[in-house]
């Protein structure tokens, strides 16, 4: 399976530790880093591609929309 990273920039530092526990939590790495401006933080995280989309559910979808 193929992996892409996402970045976020200038969080806080609340915002990167909450951010970073989460990713942990569910079991993918993150990355924290001080961005240029001392005051944030930079966060990457690695996650999974995934190549199909599950199918939307029947219930889900409505005649009017096509």
């Amino acid at each position: 399976m193929k992996k892409t990273s996402f970045r976020y920039d200038g969080l806080t530092g609340e915002e990167a530790e909450l951010l970073v526990r989460h990713y942990k939590d569910n079991g993918y790495r993150a990355a924290r880093s001080l961005s240029r401006d001392p005051k944030y933080w930079d966060i990457v995280v690695t996650l999974p591609e995934q190549q199909y989309l599950k199918p939307t559910p029947r219930s889900m979808l409505n005649k009017v929309w096509g």
